[in-house]
């Protein structure tokens, strides 16, 4: 079986995942795996393979690595998923795929002119619940959409924001709770209720004087069609509960509620079962990172287009943006525009 060979850039906090994923699948290879900080390159490559380095010119010069994953912070992504197009290798990149609008766009647009797959993880897609979700509304079980809900309240606690100097600052991490804790529950609002129209926001630091960003948000979102979506989150809770996504419509409603959907229309009630978890990663990852490096590399080995690439991508990563926009403007913000105007 043809394999593709894999470099994993970042072996932090999520890249075990990664390489995890990697090396259960029969058609990739992890060929290499490079972090700044060596010592984890080398805890990562001796428990999943790959040759271990601090160097990205080694892997960007390595003619077996076909493609790149990226999983470092925040604000090296741009940078480093560039040069690795430009040295002919495909890219999957962590969310979010930059920091800011401009980016983004510049990194669809060098994927497209040379021809290279971009794909960027939002892997709660593919977890059995969202997938069911889907599926109902694209049957019409649920009716014309009439609104969505969704609630994230978590714990963070001071020693996980001064883990690594980027978390909590604007210019590297690009934002608090919004882009780091809640970036999956947005693009799964916006992927099930469809384009979005406006958004309202407002975004605050309540409980973490030492931070720089915003640990609480709330929003208001106008969905084509009329749908509204409403939206509250925060890291500042006792405890780590169960996301919260809820989508109604004139026939029916889905709830997503942790790992479980519950979906009723014409009278009756379903409910799809979890996935089982893996007791090594954190619940609330679920278990698509595997689905979703699945599809990404059938789609390079049968020279198709990925399924979340750059233009999926940058929804989730703008609505983020957009609604720190709407906060600091204490406005509504027209997100089409938005993403046109950042350009």
């Amino acid at each position: 079986m043809e394999k593709i060979g894999v470099a994993l850039v970042g072996c932090g906090r999520i890249g075990p995942v990664h390489a995890n994923a990697l090396k259960e699948l029969p058609f990739t290879e992890l060929v290499m795996t490079m972090d700044v900080i060596k010592e984890r390159a080398e805890a990562v490559a001796q428990e999943y393979g790959g040759e271990p380095t601090d160097s990205l010119e080694a892997v960007l010069t390595n003619p077996k690595v076909q493609a790149v994953e990226i999983c470092t912070p925040h604000y090296t992504h741009v940078d480093i998923a560039l040069s690795a197009l430009a040295a002919g290798k495909h890219v999957l990149v962590e969310k979010p795929m930059a920091i800011n609008v401009s980016d983004a766009h510049r990194l669809i647009d060098y994927a497209e002119a040379s021809g290279l797959q971009l794909g960027v993880i939002f892997q709660n897609r593919y977890n059995a619940s969202s997938q069911a979700v889907k599926e109902a509304i694209g049957k019409g079980e649920l009716g014309r959409l009439r609104g969505a809900r969704a609630f994230v309240t978590w714990h963070r606690d001071d020693e996980y924001y001064n883990s690594d100097p980027w978390r909590g600052t604007w210019s590297q991490e690009g934002g608090g709770v919004l882009v780091n804790q809640t970036i999956h529950t947005l693009d799964l609002m916006q992927w099930l209720m469809g384009e979005l129209q406006t958004v309202s926001a407002r975004c605050r630091r309540w409980g973490h004087k030492q931070i720089e960003v915003e640990d609480t948000a709330e929003a208001y979102f106008r969905f084509a069609g009329g749908a509204v979506g409403c939206f509250y989150a925060n890291t500042c809770y006792p405890t780590d509960e169960p996301i919260f996504l809820e989508i109604v419509g004139d026939k029916g409603k889905a709830q997503i509620i942790a790992e479980k959907a519950v979906i009723t229309a014409g009278g009756e009630s379903r409910e799809v079962s979890p996935q089982a978890v893996s007791s090594s990663q954190p619940a609330y990852w679920g278990q698509g990172h595997q689905t979703q490096l699945a599809h990404f590399y059938q789609s390079l080995l049968k020279q198709q287009k990925v399924e979340i690439d750059g233009k999926e991508g940058i929804v989730a990563m703008g609505m983020v943006l957009a609604m720190y926009a709407s906060s600091a403007a204490d406005a509504e913000i027209d997100f089409q525009k938005f993403l046109e105007v950042k350009r």
